[in-house]
């Protein structure tokens, strides 16, 4: 290491500090940056628990899935109950969407700077708080999904709920680690709200396959939900807006807003598409109005439009892995900002 290297490495050993506008790629102040002969800065492998990664897996449980990434169950003689016979592959015993998160948990486990929440949703989210990769609050609660699908798809609930979340999260860390804090957020999703309900009803166009960035008009059959008293959805006030583009977006802003805002390291948004054609194809009549009137082609459009303006606002990115048994979670970046030195 040339002199002039070393003396800038000693400078900031002693006077460099956190910062705390986030995207912190390296550790200073109390945790000492160190350099290789190549010169690349890295921390000791043993300050790998104070940069924190937790990640928020936020998954639609609506009946339909127990159709695109069956087997599903209401509990009780429903839906899902009716078409399970005829799409769900002999042998499948639970959910893709439970099986990739369960290895993925797994493959993370061992880290002790990782952690993991789950926001689960129909009509209202349901949350797990953030616990180690081997905890088994988690894991049950991923169980339990296929058994505790509901009705609507209210992703607007889910995202409100997962940024209250990680602001939650971080109002009980200190704010040293706030500035390493990475947080991922993982949607799994059909990108086809359930119930939309539009505040004007009068209006002379609303939004379409084609032009999916317009307000949209109240759900088909969903005049109940949007219009009349709805104790299902909690805090929703009938005649109001729900799930409009404009709502879910703001509540992905508000999660990047958590960065500035408390000096996070870093949060981002991913999204992946669940949607399977074939079996809503083959599920019958019973599905002719799962995700409403149009196409099948026109219902992944739709979906692939919403998912991939989420993912570009979180700064990341959307997947569509055609059906969710193609589905990965190998893909998404969960590294600490920092390099660790080698030993």
């Amino acid at each position: 290491m040339n002199r002039l290297l070393a003396a800038l490495v000693a400078v900031c050993l002693f006077s460099c500090t956190l910062g705390t506008e986030g995207d912190v790629f390296t550790t200073r102040g109390t945790f000492p940056v160190t350099t290789t002969d190549a010169g690349t800065p890295c921390t000791p492998e043993q300050d790998r628990t104070n940069w924190p990664v937790r990640v928020v897996f936020v998954v639609q449980n609506s009946g339909a899935m127990c159709v695109v990434d069956p087997p599903g169950s209401q509990g009780q003689a429903g839906f899902c109950e009716t078409v399970a016979p005829s799409i769900t592959p002999p042998g499948l015993t639970r959910p893709v969407r439970v099986s990739v998160i369960d290895s993925f948990l797994n493959a993370n486990r061992a880290r002790t700077n990782f952690s993991a929440a789950l926001v689960s949703w129909g009509e209202n989210p349901h949350v797990v708080p953030f616990v180690s990769g081997s905890d088994p609050s988690l894991r049950i609660a991923l169980a339990e999904l296929q058994s505790t699908i509901q009705k609507a798809s209210n992703l607007q609930g889910a995202l409100e709920a997962a940024r209250g979340l990680i602001e939650q999260d971080v109002l009980t860390t200190a704010a040293s680690v706030r500035a390493r804090s990475r947080y991922v957020v993982v949607v799994l999703s059909t990108g086809i709200p359930f119930p939309r309900c539009a505040a004007n009803d009068s209006m002379t166009e609303y939004a379409s396959a084609t032009r999916p960035e317009l307000v949209w008009a109240d759900s088909p059959g969903a005049g109940t939900w949007c219009n009349g008293q709805n104790p299902e959805i909690l805090g929703f006030a009938p005649g109001s807006s729900l799930n409009q583009n404009a709502q879910l977006f703001a509540a992905v802003d508000g999660m990047l807003a958590l960065d500035t805002q408390y000096g996070l390291g870093d949060v981002r948004v991913f999204t992946r598409l669940m949607m399977n054609d074939a079996n809503v194809a083959a599920c019958g009549p019973i599905c002719q109005d799962l995700f409403g009137p149009q196409s099948l082609a026109d219902t992944r459009a739709m979906g692939t439009w919403l998912l991939t303006q989420l993912a570009q606002r979180g700064q990341g990115t959307f997947v569509d892995p055609g059906t969710p048994s193609s589905l990965t979670l190998a893909d998404l970046d969960t590294s600490e900002f920092t390099t660790f030195c080698a030993p």
